[in-house]
């Protein structure tokens, strides 16, 4: 099986042409270099890199993120070398050692339609606190979005067949939330290895992460969605409580006519909200509001059914603003995943459509 070799790099430290030098040229098909933008002070690195046995490198002058790199280079490889069956990717700052880019390039040879994922071992304690938490929070997510258990999701060392090349190619992000995403689409649709690898720290000084910009990105979903969900919720727990001051008094007016009139007002802008904020994609606006509407319907007749329940169950003393925050509650987690598996779904772009 022919496989290449893409890194992507950003103003080179020291160790990348030394680290470079290092690869065998046969032991790959290709071995592409991503300039990111790194600009005019970094272009002898590149041109010595450039001259390098069985090295290509794709430089471009401004710099548009790791994500924007990885994309090119696997553009690079789909168009230019069609004979290359799987890519491996891996970063060019000595984060990973030599030895394991090539157990990675093995285990994909050997599992030719399977993502490979080198991780880490975040138990060791060399680890720092910083990266245990991070990878803690990180795969807790991920379990719950995907239903797939990853031990490393933000490591760059993957391997990568050419089924998901074009996946690869069209997946959205173009800085550090584009690893995060792609391994959220990639194991939906294949099989997953992870095989455990050295962990290299230098306490991240050649690292261009911005821990609270680039941690926005890669989690820009759920931070978002949340704040949607809270302020969909003062609209709609403000009006409740209005129209329950002033409205009827007697069962089931009591209940219905402030429950749906909150929920007409703020289901729109939830709606709207979701469509261009939080869930962003290629599919049509009518499609979505369809399915909006179609578990709006539902959600609505659930929180009814909780409401009713719960106003029969709980002490007359209890308010029906205090039962109505603990319907509210119930269905907030399960329609995050509605919303991002089914509403706003992504339309996935058919083989041979990328660009």
């Amino acid at each position: 099986m022919k496989i290449a070799l893409v890194i992507p790099v950003y103003q080179p430290c020291d160790k990348a042409l030394p680290f470079l030098k290092t690869i065998d040229p046969s032991s790959f098909e290709k071995i592409v270099v991503i300039d990111d933008g790194s600009g005019e002070a970094f272009k002898p690195i590149f041109d010595e890199i450039g001259k390098l046995d069985n090295f290509t490198v794709i430089s471009y002058p401004k710099n548009h993120g790791k994500g924007y790199a990885l994309k090119t280079g696997f553009k690079y490889v789909r168009d230019n070398l069609p004979e290359v069956k799987g890519i491996v990717t891996a970063d060019g700052d000595g984060q990973h050692a030599l030895e394991d880019i090539l157990r990675v390039r093995d285990e994909l040879s050997e599992k030719e339609n399977m993502l490979v994922l080198g991780v880490r071992d975040f138990t060791s304690p060399d680890c720092p606190k910083r990266n245990r938490f991070g990878n803690r929070f990180s795969r807790g997510y991920f379990k719950m979005s995907t239903g797939v258990k990853v031990t490393d999701t933000q490591t760059g060392l993957r391997g990568i067949p050419s089924n998901l090349f074009d996946m690869a190619i069209t997946t959205v992000g173009d800085r550090y939330e584009y690893e995060f995403n792609f391994l959220s689409d990639a194991v939906k649709s294949a099989g997953l290895s992870q095989i455990t690898i050295k962990t290299i720290y230098d306490d991240n000084a050649n690292s261009h992460f911005h821990p609270i910009k680039d941690s926005f990105r890669i989690y820009r979903t759920p931070i978002l969605y949340i704040l949607v969900a809270v302020t969909s919720f003062l609209i709609d727990f403000g009006l409740f409580a209005l129209i329950s001051y002033f409205g009827p008094k007697e069962l089931p007016l009591e209940v219905l006519v402030p429950y749906i009139g909150a929920r007409v007002i703020s289901g729109p802008y939830n709606f709207l909200m979701n469509n261009y904020i939080v869930f962003p994609g290629p599919e049509g606006f009518g499609r979505k509001l369809g399915r909006y509407a179609i578990v709006f319907v539902l959600n609505m007749c659930l929180g009814l059914g909780l409401l009713y329940l719960f106003d029969f169950v709980f002490p007359k003393n209890v308010g029906l603003t205090i039962l109505k925050i603990l319907v509210e509650a119930i269905i907030f987690v399960v329609n995050f995943f509605i919303s991002k598996m089914f509403i706003f779904a992504r339309k996935r772009l058919k083989k041979g459509k990328a660009e």
